[in-house]
């Protein structure tokens, strides 16, 4: 047997393991999504009035973005009381008039929104997370209002409905409604400073959007990109997710479309989470790693604008491994900053973790050492709850330390991913806000939930998880004072 041959053999088998691995993987997750619960009308439904990128020729403006979004939420209206009806408690999100904790606020903030300020010096666009609503930001929208920037918050498509309409949407249609925004922006504020605040996908879809004004010339650049927790790195297998869309035509296999599928009872954020929109996630992200090897083969990497990111150590959402690794492996600018939250070193639980974040921190030092500042929020002593700022410079052997006047919770252990945008005081996910007789108001942030294992649909993990940053007011006065340099740093 020539050399050919064997080659061509070892091809061959390989081929077939790899058909016959990608088989028994489908089947599995068509099996899979068998055992989910029974889909719900609002995972089956699709509303007409959603934006798609190919609305938009370039001049798709503000105004009829608010107008079609409005039909939307119409349309979302009239099919309110039969929701209601199917999902049989109270305080479902799908409720007429909004459930319990939606009728806390002043406003629908599923909602895109602008908020002017009285003698803007600046305007910002917020930018969302996958399966959230604008909502998410509400907090750091109305300081930076009060502040003097005008804040536009932006509903990606897809969100703020229905979980199923983000089983037939698209990264493109994402990246469509940012432009649509930022053209307007440039538009009616073009004498303003320009700066994008995004949490998680929001943010992933900044850091695109800017890369696409330096290498194709598709808008106005930002002045500066604020990152809160960015999805810059996922699971490698969401772009496979999408295997099984043949099959689940056929009603049997349907379910295998999902993820998970829970009962919707927060009032801005799906909990039903569909494949598609982890592939959609998974693509863009890839997108991004083309623009930013090409921005870097083109020796441009110090056109991108400075970058103030946000981040926890320990993230079960998105690979904060990649986020050093692939944007900020990037950068080459000082005033970019990475700012890492670890964990509370003296926390009770800390003999039960299962991982220590010391090697992503010494990594994440010794990239930063080269290229940006880096700032870790830790105890400040091995045996206090108070904790501090160790920040390095670009250039810095030592690190500059700042106590921030701010403490670990005695029953926190560490940060999450959906914290970091929400106040401890949040109506909605906080855990410390109080109504006007001092009794605890009851929060998605501060259930306590107990009793017997595997009754509830709610998986533990879910409850348990964090849901506001109890260092959120440092994470604001860093935004407020890089978009006001004459105030300074905190």
């Amino acid at each position: 047997m020539n050399l050919r041959c064997l080659l061509r053999r070892i091809s061959s088998h390989v081929a077939i393991f790899l058909l016959g691995a990608l088989v028994l993987f489908l089947a599995i997750d068509l099996i899979a999504g068998r055992s989910l619960p029974p889909l719900e009308p609002w995972h089956e439904l699709s509303l007409e009035n959603e934006f798609r990128a190919g609305m938009d020729d370039g001049s798709f403006g503000w105004k009829p973005w608010l107008e079609l979004e409005e039909r939307l939420f119409d349309e979302l209206e009239r099919l309110k009381p039969e929701l209601y009806q199917a999902a049989g408690f109270e305080e479902s999100r799908f409720r007429p008039g909004g459930n319990r904790l939606a009728q806390r606020l002043e406003r629908d903030w599923n909602r895109s929104f602008v908020l002017e300020a009285e003698r803007p010096r600046a305007v910002a666009l917020l930018i969302h997370g996958l399966s959230d609503s604008p909502y998410s930001l509400r907090s750091l929208a109305l300081s930076l209002q009060r502040a003097g920037v005008t804040v536009y918050g932006l509903r990606l498509p897809g969100h703020g409905t229905l979980p199923g309409e983000l089983d037939d949407v698209s990264w493109q249609d994402w990246l469509a409604a940012v432009q649509v925004a930022t053209r307007h922006i440039e538009i009616a504020h073009g004498d303003l400073p320009f700066w994008i605040v995004g949490y998680s996908m929001g943010a992933a879809l900044g850091v695109r959007h800017t890369l696409g004004t330096l290498l194709r010339g598709e808008g106005v650049t930002p002045e500066g990109l604020f990152l809160i927790s960015p999805a810059l790195g996922v699971n490698p297998l969401a772009r496979l997710a999408n295997l099984q869309r043949i099959f689940s035509r056929f009603p049997y296999f349907r379910r295998s479309r999902w993820l998970n599928i829970l009962p919707e009872y927060d009032p801005f954020k799906y909990l039903s989470f569909t494949k598609n929109a982890g592939r959609q996630m998974s693509l863009l992200i890839g997108e991004i790693y083309e623009d930013l090897d090409r921005l870097k083969a083109q020796g441009r990497e110090k056109e991108l604008p400075p970058i103030l990111g946000f981040q926890s150590v320990v993230d079960e959402t998105v690979s904060t491994v990649d986020l050093v690794d692939r944007l900020y492996g990037v950068i080459d600018d000082p005033r970019s900053e990475l700012v890492l939250f670890d964990i509370n070193r003296i926390s009770f639980y800390r003999a039960f973790t299962r991982f220590s974040p010391d090697a992503v921190i010494a990594s994440l030092r010794a990239l930063g050492h080269r290229n940006f500042q880096t700032t870790v929020i830790t105890n400040v002593t091995p045996s206090s709850p108070r904790v501090g700022a160790f920040s390095w410079s670009a250039t810095g052997e030592s690190p500059e330390v700042h106590e921030l006047k701010l403490s670990w919770p005695e029953e926190i252990y560490s940060l999450s991913h959906v914290a970091l945008p929400f106040p401890p005081h949040d109506p909605v996910y906080g855990y410390t806000d109080r109504d006007r007789d001092g009794r605890p108001w009851v929060t998605l942030g501060n259930l306590a939930v107990r009793g017997e294992r595997n009754v509830l649909q709610v998986p533990a993990g879910e409850l348990l998880r964090l849901r506001a940053n109890p260092f959120y007011s440092y994470l604001e006065r860093r935004i407020l004072s890089r978009m006001n340099p004459e105030g300074g740093e905190p």
